[in-house]
């Protein structure tokens, strides 16, 4: 019998990204960030997915009761109990892709911002995915909803049609929001907030959730990611601008010029220091 022949290496296939695999990780790195700002601000304002909560106080019971409802009626939709429904939502990629942005925006903006999940209430009411709080102005200065986009789509037209129907009202309300008053984080119902989409694809995803799980340092794809959506920002605000019409809302679109540079200048002088 003859020998074996090696015929030389075989390239095998890179393994497909699973979102749902990096959901411990990433509800680990949201716990973590979580205690921390708590601590730094002293007050119980995330739960350890990094989501706003709604205060355990009677005044806040019919809130709670709508975020209950609302899921069972989704849950029952799917033939499925809430506990059912809720675990298969856990490994939704769309929730993925939120909880992945929020680390990432948190870990290249985190010096100056506080980004934030906003509350069941508020995500399953008035459709807002994060909050974003300046630190230095002590200002909410815009809510943003994550889309994830399937065969090819990256769901942004129905998204722009939405946040342009938000933006004509008057911008979006958050029950649950914060700002910051002499250097304390304060809870406060927000009015007339800016609300933009964050678009990213399943390949950004899956980038994304490979370069979070190397480790702390801010690769270039992920810096280049954090500026492609900064990019996007800017250009929903021009667009915003031509829309809004309440002065509120026109007033708070102005005050995000300063964020915007705030957050580019952050993202490329992390690069400038690192390189």
């Amino acid at each position: 019998m003859e020998g074996l022949k090696i015929l030389g290496k075989i390239e095998l296939p890179e393994k497909k990204i699973r979102p749902e695999e990096y959901r411990y990780f990433l509800e680990e790195k949201l716990a973590t960030r979580s205690r921390e700002i708590n601590e730094d601000w002293n007050l119980d304002f995330l739960d350890e997915n990094g989501t706003i909560k709604i205060p355990d106080d009677e005044s806040n019971a019919a809130d709670r009761q709508f975020v209950f409802t609302r899921e069972q009626e989704w849950a029952a939709y799917q033939h499925k109990t809430v506990a059912e429904w809720q675990a298969a939502r856990a490994k939704n990629p769309s929730l993925i892709a939120e909880m992945a942005v929020t680390i990432s925006l948190s870990r290249q903006l985190g010096e100056r911002f506080i980004v934030a999940r906003a509350s069941a209430f508020d995500d399953y009411r008035y459709g807002v995915d994060n909050l974003l709080i300046d630190k230095e102005s002590g200002a909410a200065v815009c809510g943003f909803d994550d889309v994830l986009g399937f065969s090819g789509d990256d769901g942004g037209s129905k998204k722009r049609q939405k946040i342009e129907k938000s933006l004509a009202a008057g911008g979006s309300r958050v029950k649950y929001g914060a700002t910051i008053s002499e250097g304390r984080l304060v809870r406060q119902k927000l009015e007339n907030l800016p609300t933009f989409y964050l678009s990213l694809s399943k390949q950004e995803l899956g980038d994304l959730l490979k370069d979070l799980k190397a480790g702390e340092t801010v690769s270039e794809k992920e810096r280049a990611l954090g500026n492609k959506l900064i990019e996007s920002l800017a250009e929903q605000q021009r667009a915003a601008k031509e829309i809004a019409t309440n002065l509120a809302l026109q007033k708070n679109l102005d005050q995000f010029n300063d964020s915007l540079l705030a957050m580019e200048s952050l993202i490329n002088k992390n690069a400038s220091a690192e390189a």
